[in-house]
């Protein structure tokens, strides 16, 4: 089911003062995401299910903007945000157990809303993308994200807790060998995961040491929030650990953070690291509790990473000027006036710790540090509580000129393009996951789903004057590509080579993808 309209009334989102820049050295990426006044809108999906897209491009900038309600969340069973429609910004966090800092268990962690997209190059094509879209790479084998065959599939993904706060969408791609992200990483990323790129799987706490300060015997984990920093917009981070918009220290996740509506307020929820060659907005917001245990307790090194022990390797040079500029507190244990300001640092986050009850929330958000193509994406959102609707634009070079992006300057000539689009939805269940039948990109004046207008600048575009689609999503089920070719399935002599909707009409009616 699809339906093309012109958007009317006021829009929620200004897409203001978006730049691109190089930042030397690892290639082109954004400089900072544009800026968002929120105003009034008038949007067009009205209920769970739908997702509205629009594109706009300038000669050097496209943008696409997407739109959904929020379902009312129902998980977990008996909790405090049952019945609640809030945004979907925090994805899973660390609480203490007793002994150490563990991730929640699996049957009560947060997920995140997101919204992403697979759009095709035209001259790499995957055979069947066109037709068939997600049950081509996602949902081939529900193993893992590959291509069944040759092509490749650039994918923009949207994550409302590990990316989006940054003001960027991940970069990925999916090939006949998985979907792929960058490998490379470079200090301090390195500090945080052996070679990675994110704060996510691994934080870990401190091993225990009884001769330490009270952070060790407690094992709470390296990285907590910088409390008292200022940030970009005059916001001060409220609080060591996961924060109410007050300051107030999380304890009940499930009470507490569907009370947090306002995407943009609480700057503590950021991520804890930002690249600051492409972002000019300071968002490494993060103390490092390691670095203090070494500085207060006379050059301890045996709390920290294998590869920070050398005190005479460029690793450790790097990661103790880093914190020795971003605390104020000099590498020097020897100092007496720098032990006592890092002992004082540590001591206040434990009497945090204290005062919560021993229940405080780490958060485990991505933190991309590095110039690569994880940062060709800038995002804005939004997410208006009143009606429960998140709104998110992506923006990116319309040409790269790097391998693993589509190039989209072909739109210009009337070339179309074939995507699909998907939203992870925190919602009906643990999460909700809907996907879109296969729709096409083009130009204003072409027979496409998805009109793209051309404008004279992405950064102000009125959205008010730009074509909208709305296209309904559908759960994909248990069903697989491997089910979906078999003789179980009516369809499966056209699989590949005719669309999905030419037989399944009724969109909302498919759950378990029941010829109609």
């Amino acid at each position: 089911m699809k339906r093309s309209f012109k958007i009317s009334g006021l829009l929620a989102i200004t897409a203001a003062t978006a730049l691109w820049g190089c930042s030397g050295g690892g290639g082109e990426s954004l400089v900072s995401a544009p800026v968002k006044t929120p105003v009034v809108e008038e949007f067009l999906v009205s209920e769970p299910g739908d997702v509205q897209v629009q594109a706009a491009y300038n000669n050097e900038i496209i943008a696409f903007r997407f739109a959904w309600k929020s379902h009312a969340k129902t998980f977990p069973e008996g909790s405090g945000n049952n019945g609640l429609v809030y945004p979907g910004q925090f994805h899973d966090f660390m609480q203490h157990n007793g002994t150490a800092f563990a991730q929640v268990a699996e049957e009560e962690r947060f997920n995140e809303d997101r919204v992403s997209f697979m759009i095709e190059e035209p001259a790499r094509p995957a055979q069947g993308f066109a037709a068939a879209g997600c049950y081509i790479s996602c949902h081939s084998g529900m193993v893992n994200h590959k291509l069944g065959t040759s092509g490749f599939l650039d994918h923009w993904h949207w994550r409302g807790g590990r990316s989006g706060p940054m003001g960027y969408a991940e970069d990925a791609w999916v090939s006949d060998v998985q979907r792929e992200r960058d490998t490379i990483g470079a200090p301090p990323s390195s500090w945080l995961r052996s070679a990675g790129d994110r704060l996510r799987e691994d934080q870990p706490a401190f091993a225990a040491d009884l001769t330490g300060h009270s952070v060790l015997t407690d094992r709470l984990p390296r990285f907590v929030f910088n409390k008292g920093k200022q940030m970009p917009g005059g916001f001060e981070i409220p609080s060591h650990f996961l924060a109410m918009e007050n300051g107030a220290v999380v304890t009940a996740p499930y009470t507490q953070l569907p009370q947090v509506k306002d995407v943009f307020n609480n700057r503590s929820l950021l991520v804890v690291y930002q690249d600051r060659n492409f972002d000019k907005s300071d968002k490494v917001n993060a103390v490092d509790l390691g670095y203090l245990v070494y500085v207060a307790n006379n050059g301890q090194l045996n709390q920290l990473p294998t590869h920070l022990r050398d005190t005479s390797s460029a690793a450790f040079a790097t990661w103790a000027g880093f914190w020795s500029a971003e605390l104020g507190i000099a590498a020097d244990p020897n100092n007496f006036s720098a032990a006592s300001a890092a002992r004082n640092r540590l001591d206040a986050v434990h009497a945090e710790w204290e005062q919560s009850g021993r229940k405080s929330l780490v958060t485990r958000s991505v933190g991309f540090i590095y110039p690569s193509d994880q940062h060709d994406i800038a995002a804005t959102r939004a997410f208006d509580p009143i009606r429960g609707i998140w709104s998110v634009t992506m923006y990116r070079k319309l040409s790269t000129g790097r391998p693993n992006d589509t190039d989209l300057a072909l739109l210009k000539s009337g070339t179309l393009y074939n995507l699909g689009v998907a939203v992870h939805d925190v919602g009906d269940g643990h999460e909700s996951h809907h996907i879109s039948f296969m729709h096409t990109l083009g130009k204003a004046d072409t027979g496409t789903d998805i009109k793209a207008s051309l404008v004279s600048d992405v950064s102000s575009v009125n959205w008010n004057d730009v074509p909208a689609f709305v296209t309904s999503l559908y759960q994909p089920g248990t069903k697989t590509g491997t089910f979906l070719r078999s003789t179980a399935h009516p369809g499966a002599g056209v699989f590949e080579t005719m669309k999905c909707q030419t037989c399944h009409t009724d969109v909302k009616a498919m759950p378990g993808l029941v010829a109609r």
